[in-house]
């Protein structure tokens, strides 16, 4: 059990790791129009050391794996979205600790502690331009899709998609938050870089879970 759901999570986060070097360059240029400029780096950084360290964690419990793994994104990435992924690693691990198995019913009780995490330590609220108006619909979607029993390879599509939707509505709204609320108007047109980076998040779930179905 523990080394199939490790390799699971394994190849979720090489998938995720594979899509932000792809897409490092639109993500730095995104992030650079309106922040720090550094926002591909970090994604593949932060990645690619969860990559590195899940063989190093000793667990049958896969929240309590999650969990690490957010306190390894922290120390690697202690950027802005750094904590803010970190965090939902964090929440959504401490929804199903105790668990060595998990359903679609988990993935939707994962996403919604992700979600009031990133509301209580960013304190920020849909329609802010931020990440959260990517993940609160992706996570709509799976809370959907859980209660009607999709398969796990339409409910990430789904996801994905959901993802997708939110990041385009992004570009009708003006950033409140970080640098980017300097620019008023300005950031009207863009879509948001961290909106973006999760959508990338759950492409990439959706392309393992689509390669690996049964």
């Amino acid at each position: 059990m523990e080394n199939s759901y490790k390799k699971t999570i394994k190849g979720i986060l090489e998938e995720i790791t594979n899509v932000m070097n792809e897409e490092k360059s639109y993500l730095t240029e995104l992030d650079a129009a309106m922040g720090d400029g550094d926002l591909g780096i970090t994604m593949c950084t932060g990645f690619k050391a969860l990559t590195d360290e899940i063989d190093k964690i000793e667990t049958s419990d896969i929240g309590f794996l999650l969990m690490k793994l957010g306190m390894r994104m922290n120390s690697v990435v202690p950027s802005t979205m750094g904590t803010l992924i970190s965090n939902c690693f964090m929440k959504a691990g401490k929804s199903i600790k105790g668990k060595s198995s998990i359903g679609l019913e988990d993935f939707a009780t994962m996403g919604t502690a992700a979600v009031k995490g990133v509301i209580d330590i960013g304190n920020t609220e849909l329609g802010n331009k931020t990440m959260l108006d990517a993940l609160h619909p992706a996570v709509i979607s799976l809370q959907k899709s859980s209660s009607e029993k999709n398969s796990i390879v339409d409910t990430t599509a789904l996801a994905y998609r959901a993802a997708c939707k939110g990041v385009e509505e992004t570009k009708n709204m003006r950033s409140v938050h970080g640098r980017a609320a300097y620019y008023g108007d300005k950031s009207l047109g863009r879509p948001d870089s961290g909106a973006t980076a999760v959508m990338f998040i759950f492409k990439a779930i959706s392309k393992y879970t689509s390669k690996n179905a049964d």
